[in-house]
C-alpha cells in the first residue's frame, strides 16, 4: 500500500504544471510594440505643415534651402547663421545636415521632416528596450518593457516629435542611447570595436546638440550600477573625452567658448538677468514646474517666459517642496548608493539629475527658463522611477507583473498608457502650424509677451486673406495683442515693430511711425522697424530719409531681403539702374527665387539699358 501511494504522488507530480518565468531573450519582441506605439502616436503629424523654430532651422534658413550644396557652410557657422546676421551660441551641424538633405531630395516639403522624425522616435522606442534588456538581463523580467512603455507614450515629448526643428533632441538621445548600448555590450564581451563604436555615436551626439555632453556622467554611472564586478572597465569610459575635447575645440572656433548673461533675452528667461535669492528661488520653482509636468502631463505648453511666472524666493511653496523633494533623493541615494544589487530607482534619479542638469539653470544660465523638450532625455529617469515604483508594488502585492487584465500592475499600468496616448495624440493637433499652437496657448500662459507678440502675429497673418470691415477687425485684433505684449514688457522692440506695421495696414501712418521710433529707441538695431518707416517716407515722397533708413535695416541684417527689394526700389525711382540692379542681385543670394526681385531685376536692367 505505501509503496503504491509513493508511485501516485509520482504520477501525481508529473502532471503538475510548473510555471517557469521565461527569460528575457524571450522578450525581445516587444521592442517592436514599442517602436510600434511611438509611430502610431505620432501618426497624426505627418500632414503638419512647419512650426514654430521649424522656420528659423528650415523653411527660412537660406543655408538649409541650398541643400547639399549648403552642407559646407553649415559645418563651419553657428546655428542660426542661415537665418539671422547676429552673433550664434549654438553648434548643432548634423541635424542642420540632414535638414538640408531632406530639402534636397524634397524641397519645402515638411511631410518629410515629420515622417523622419516619427521614425526616429519609434527606433529609439525599439534601441531603449533592446538596451534595457541588455542592462537588466534576467533579473528584473518585465521591468524594460514598462520602463520603454512609459517613456515612449508620455505627452511631454509632443513638442520633441511634433516639431522639426527638434531632431537636435531626438538625435542627440538617441545616438547617446546607441553609445551606452555598445559601452554595455564592451563590457560584457570585451570586443574592442563595440568600444570604438560607442564613442564615434557619442561623438555625434554631440554635434546634434551640446546638451549631450551630460552622458560624460552617464557612462560611468551606468557601469557602476549595473556591472559593478566589472568596475574598473569604468577607466575606458575616460577615451569618451577624445571626441567631446574635439567637438569644444571646433565649436570655440565657431561660436567662442562661452555665452555672456547679457545676451540672453530676458524674454526667453525671464530671471536670467537677476541673482541671488531671486535667481535661485525663480530657478528651483521652474525646476517644480517641470516634475510637475512630468508627473501631471495634463496641461502642455509651448511657453512660460517673461511674465508668466513672477520672480520668487524660497518662500515659494514650489521652491519648498523641490527643496524637500531633492533633499529626500540625496537621502535615499547615499543610504542605497553602496547596496550590492542594482537599485533602478537610484539609477533613475541620478539619470534624471544629470541630464536635467543643463537645463536647471542651477548649473549655468541658459537661454530658456522653460521649455518641455528639455525634458526629452531625462524623462528616461522619470520613467525608471515609476517603473520600479510599480515592480516594488507587484512584489508588495505578491502578485509578479503579467499581461493580464487581472493583474492589478499590468492594469495600472494600461490605464496609464491609455492616458498619455489620449492626451499625446490631443496635443499633437496643436502642433498642427504657428497659428494652432499659440492660439491654443495663449489661454494656459496669457501673460508671457512673447507668446503674445507670436499669436498676434498669426492673427494679423490671417487678416492678409480677408477683406473690407473682416480684415480691419482681424487687424485690430491683432493689435491688441501686441498692445498686451509691449504692457507687459515695455521695452519689447520687435512688438513695437509689429504694432507699426499693422497701423500701416489700417492706413494709420502716423501711429505707424510712432510705434516705429519706440521700437528704434528699444532697440537701435532693429531692422524691421528701419525698413517699415522707410515704406512710409517713400510713399510721402521723402526719398532721402527713405534710403537712410534702408541702408540701417541692412547695416543691422545683411541678409534682409524685403530691405534689399525697397532700397533698389529707392534707386530705380531715382534713375540710379546700376545701384538698383546691385541691391535685386545681393537680395536674391539670400531668396534666389524671389519673384518679386526677379521682376524688378529684369526691369532695372531694361530701364539700364534704355538709358544707356
Amino acid at each position: 500500500m505505501s509503496a503504491k501511494k509513493k508511485n501516485t504522488k509520482k504520477k501525481k507530480q508529473s502532471k503538475t504544471k510548473v510555471n517557469i518565468p521565461p527569460k528575457a531573450k524571450s522578450l525581445k519582441w516587444y521592442g517592436l510594440v514599442v517602436a510600434l506605439l511611438g509611430f502610431l502616436l505620432y501618426a497624426n503629424t505627418l500632414s503638419h505643415d512647419y512650426c514654430l523654430d521649424d522656420y528659423s532651422a528650415i523653411k527660412d534658413n537660406y543655408v538649409v534651402k541650398k541643400g547639399i550644396a549648403g552642407i559646407p557652410t553649415l559645418l563651419k557657422e553657428h546655428y542660426r547663421f542661415g537665418y539671422w546676421s547676429s552673433k550664434g551660441t549654438l553648434y548643432r551641424p548634423l541635424t542642420l545636415v540632414m535638414f538640408a538633405t531632406e530639402w534636397q531630395l524634397a524641397p519645402d516639403k515638411p511631410f518629410v521632416g515629420h515622417l523622419i522624425n516619427v521614425l526616429f522616435y519609434a527606433w529609439t522606442g525599439w534601441l531603449l528596450f533592446q538596451f534595457l534588456s541588455l542592462l537588466f538581463g534576467d533579473k528584473y523580467r518585465w521591468l524594460p518593457l514598462v520602463v520603454s512603455l512609459i517613456f515612449i507614450a508620455h505627452p511631454v515629448h509632443t513638442e520633441v516629435v511634433a516639431n522639426i526643428k527638434s531632431r537636435d533632441e531626438i538625435m542627440a538621445f538617441f545616438l547617446g542611447l546607441g553609445a551606452l548600448y555598445y559601452l554595455i555590450k564592451y563590457i560584457d564581451t570585451n570586443k574592442i570595436s563595440l568600444l570604438v563604436l560607442s564613442i564615434s555615436l557619442y561623438g555625434l551626439s554631440l554635434f546634434s546638440k551640446e546638451s549631450a555632453i551630460t552622458w560624460l556622467g552617464i557612462f560611468p554611472l551606468t557601469i557602476w550600477i549595473f556591472r559593478k564586478e566589472q568596475i574598473k572597465k569604468a577607466i575606458y569610459t575616460l577615451y569618451f573625452l577624445i571626441p567631446t575635447g574635439l567637438f569644444l575645440i571646433i565649436r570655440s572656433k565657431v561660436v567662442g567658448s562661452s555665452v555672456e548673461i547679457d545676451d540672453v533675452n530676458i524674454l526667453d528667461n525671464f530671471f536670467a538677468q537677476t541673482s541671488g535669492v531671486k535667481y535661485y528661488g525663480s530657478a528651483l520653482y521652474m525646476v517644480f514646474r517641470y516634475l510637475k509636468t512630468l508627473f501631471l502631463p495634463t496641461q502642455l505648453v509651448s511657453d512660460l517666459g517673461f511674465n508668466q511666472i513672477p520672480l520668487t524666493g524660497f518662500g515659494n511653496l514650489g521652491v519648498l517642496l523641490i527643496i524637500a523633494l531633492i533633499t529626500g533623493s540625496i537621502l535615499f541615494i547615499i543610504k542605497n548608493w553602496k547596496s550590492t544589487q542594482p537599485n533602478v530607482a537610484v539609477y533613475g534619479m541620478l539619470f534624471f539629475a544629470i541630464t536635467f542638469s543643463i537645463y536647471s539653470n542651477l548649473i549655468v544660465t541658459i537661454g530658456s527658463s522653460y521649455g518641455e523638450r528639455f525634458l526629452y532625455i531625462p524623462s528616461l529617469g522619470f520613467a525608471l522611477i515609476l517603473g520600479h515604483i510599480l515592480y516594488w508594488l507587484a512584489q508588495k502585492l505578491n502578485k509578479p507583473f503579467e499581461l493580464k487584465f487581472s493583474n492589478p500592475i499590468f492594469l495600472g499600468l494600461l490605464l496609464l498608457l491609455v492616458g498619455y496616448s489620449l492626451k499625446t495624440i490631443q496635443r499633437n493637433k496643436d502642433w498642427y502650424d504657428s497659428a494652432t499652437l499659440y492660439a491654443s496657448d495663449i489661454p494656459k500662459s496669457p501673460n508671457s509677451a512673447k507668446l503674445n507678440y507670436h499669436h498676434g502675429l498669426e492673427v494679423g497673418k490671417k487678416g492678409n486673406d480677408l477683406k473690407g470691415q473682416q480684415q480691419v477687425t482681424q487687424y485690430q485684433k491683432a493689435l491688441s495683442y501686441f498692445a498686451k505684449a509691449v504692457k507687459i514688457n515695455p521695452k519689447y522692440s520687435d512688438a513695437y515693430a509689429l504694432q507699426g506695421l499693422y497701423y500701416f495696414k489700417l492706413k494709420d501712418y502716423d501711429k505707424a511711425m510712432a510705434a516705429y521710433h519706440f521700437a528704434i529707441k528699444n532697440n537701435a538695431n532693429s531692422p524691421n522697424a528701419y525698413n517699415n518707416m522707410g515704406i512710409i517716407y517713400f510713399q510721402r515722397g521723402d526719398i532721402k530719409n527713405a534710403e537712410k533708413v534702408y541702408k540701417l535695416a541692412l547695416k543691422y541684417n545683411p541678409r534682409f531681403v524685403d530691405a534689399y527689394r525697397n532700397l533698389g526700389a529707392v534707386y530705380g525711382s531715382t534713375g540710379r539702374f546700376a545701384q538698383a540692379i546691385e541691391q535685386f542681385q545681393k537680395g536674391l543670394q539670400y531668396d534666389p527665387k524671389n519673384p518679386t526681385l526677379l521682376k524688378y531685376l529684369k526691369s532695372a536692367k531694361r530701364d539700364l539699358a534704355k538709358q544707356n
